[in-house]
């Protein structure tokens, strides 16, 4: 096996071009860059599974200032996988996939990926190389499930970060996988690449306050109109039940300029007489 099957890039290296389809953008870019999710399981869809990592994956986009556009499920299908992934990459500058990266037959996102960009699927020898001492070192050998989960579409760049690589293709689809747990230590092992990529992060400034949504409405229409400028969102989130502090509605103001975040929310906690909100909510 060929060691050139694909192109590696480690952390201090050059990075590829953020593109929503092909388009690239600049990595000093005060556009806000985007990203997609494909969540991928039947086990998903029939609620046999909780989703942990798309929650995971909006709370680290956040804090690296990507904003996080869309989550998609889809089953162990083919054509659904290769849909969903094909139209994210073209609508977003990044997408990341959950799932679907094991030996069965059932762990189908690799081909399913390769064939939304009509990619080849080879054998990658490092990660082959590695798996095939991890397997010795528990007395057995390399069975063909083994080499199903070391083949990947062809060409991508594989991130190596940690033991396992991060795929990706077509300059902008993360292929990570459904495990929580692995996908929580691949996803941090790449976040200052993100970092990187999206330039600034977001703020958030939260604000209780006991008055209801009905009696504030107008007041967060205006201050939406007045954040739209700087690219800032205003949302209002209820709170039901009792608590120690007789909140009703927490307020949230976030964008990637702090001064006019922090502008912007000072008149809405006057105008709605509201306080600094401790707890997050995300």
């Amino acid at each position: 096996m060929s060691n050139h099957f694909f192109e590696y890039k480690k952390k201090q290296g050059s990075y590829p071009e953020v593109c929503g389809g092909n388009t690239p953008l600049s990595l000093n870019m005060t556009k806000i860059i985007t990203a997609g999710c494909c969540i991928i399981g039947d086990e998903i869809l029939s609620g046999k599974t909780r989703d942990q990592n798309s929650h995971y994956l909006a709370t680290t986009l956040f804090n690296v200032g990507i904003e996080l556009k869309t989550i998609q499920v889809v089953g162990d299908n083919v054509q659904d996988i290769t849909k969903s992934v094909r139209e994210l990459s073209s609508q977003y500058d990044l997408v990341f996939t959950s799932g679907g990266i094991g030996p069965t037959h059932d762990d189908i996102t690799y081909e399913s990926i390769a064939s939304a960009f009509n990619l080849e699927m080879k054998v990658d020898t490092g990660t082959y190389n590695f798996l095939e001492k991890q397997i010795a070192n528990k007395g057995q050998t390399m069975t063909k499930h083994h080499v199903r989960m070391v083949t990947f579409p062809y060409p991508a760049e594989l991130i190596r970060e940690m033991v396992l690589p991060v795929v990706v293709v077509n300059k902008n689809v993360y292929i990570l996988p459904g495990i929580p747990s692995l996908f929580k230590m691949l996803l941090d092992s790449i976040q200052p690449r993100l970092e990187k990529l999206s330039g600034s992060k977001f703020y958030r400034n939260e604000i209780a306050t006991a008055a209801s949504e009905v009696t504030m409405a107008d007041i967060l229409t205006a201050a939406q109109l007045k954040g739209n400028e700087y690219g800032i969102r205003v949302g209002s989130y209820p709170l039901w039940g009792k608590n120690p502090e007789n909140i009703r509605v927490v307020v949230n103001v976030s964008g990637k300029d702090q001064s006019k975040v922090d502008e912007l929310s000072k008149e809405i906690t006057n105008d709605i007489k509201g306080w600094p909100y401790k707890q997050s909510r995300l």
